[in-house]
């Protein structure tokens, strides 16, 4: 029980690291939208590259915070199974809806990293013409990175719940067959 509490710790500096980060990726964004506004009302001037600066920091904030999101089991997840089942089988089902979310997120991180790869060798640019279409591409495989990471270690800790409540079963059974 020790090594699980370690485990779910252990990811407590980057927790808050990617949730600083997202913040402050979403202030920037919100700033940026704000002072555009202002500029287009007063000034009567604007500038595509900012509008971009607002969606890719969205875009960057919210796939850095995949990770913790996952770790706090607050991804897109069907409570139709919790309410059936009990006690070691909700364990095994957690347990296989985080491999599944694992290789998910593997595939996507790969998948996104060809993408982001095959973009930066077309040289494409965003609509303002300013900027590489690579760059925002990048927070996709960034956050698949994380969330691999994170679902990984959600994997882990399934197993070592369901080891650990076969070793406490066991050990009660033994300790009922010593009492009779």
């Amino acid at each position: 029980m020790d090594s699980i509490k370690k485990l779910e710790s252990s990811t407590r500096l980057l927790d808050r690291i990617l949730e600083i980060t997202s913040l402050s990726l979403l202030v920037t964004s919100t700033v940026l939208a704000i002072s555009n506004v202002v500029m287009r009302v007063f000034f009567d001037t604007t500038y595509s590259l900012v509008e971009e600066l607002c969606r890719y920091t969205i875009i960057y904030g919210t796939f850095m915070y995949l990770g913790p999101l996952i770790k706090k089991d607050e991804h897109i997840k069907m409570d139709l199974l919790k309410n059936i089942l009990k006690g070691k089988l909700l364990q095994v089902n957690d347990l296989i809806i985080n491999v599944i979310l694992f290789v998910a997120c593997v595939v996507l991180f790969w998948t996104g990293t060809q993408w982001v790869l095959s973009l930066f060798e077309l040289g494409l640019k965003t609509t303002s013409g300013s900027m590489l279409i690579a760059i925002p591409s990048l927070a996709v495989p960034i956050g698949m990175c994380f969330a691999c990471v994170y679902s990984f270690l959600l994997v882990i800790l399934d197993y070592k719940k369901i080891s650990v409540n076969v070793k406490e079963n066991h050990s009660s059974q033994n300790v009922k067959e010593v009492q009779l």
